[in-house]
């Protein structure tokens, strides 16, 4: 029996509204990894301890960059979930994204 794995990342459409951007995928790896190994972005914790990724327009292209570049370096969740991000941000474009994790 496969373990079910559970959690996800989300970020917030144009009108507010709450959209998934991620499905965990097992393995170790979050969203201040972004941060740490690709010096992208700001990280921070929210009021009940969840990773907070905060992104600038510029670098959701340099975060598929690096995701390509490195993608035998990292955990494939944490490159799947740089892909996520930038598939989400091509399709709601902003100038800044906040992105929030419950894994």
């Amino acid at each position: 029996m496969m373990e079910e794995l559970e959690g996800s990342v989300w970020s917030e459409g144009p009108s507010g509204e709450r959209i998934k951007v991620h499905d965990y995928q097992g393995g170790d790896y979050g969203l201040l990894d972004i941060v740490e190994f690709f010096q992208l972005g700001e990280g921070s914790y929210d009021e009940a301890e969840r990773e907070v990724l905060d992104l600038i327009e510029r670098d959701v292209d340099r975060l598929k960059v690096q995701a390509d570049a490195y993608s035998f370096d990292h955990e494939p969740g944490l490159i799947a979930l740089c892909l996520d991000i930038h598939r989400f941000a091509k399709a709601q474009p902003q100038a800044r994204y906040r992105f929030l994790s419950d894994f």
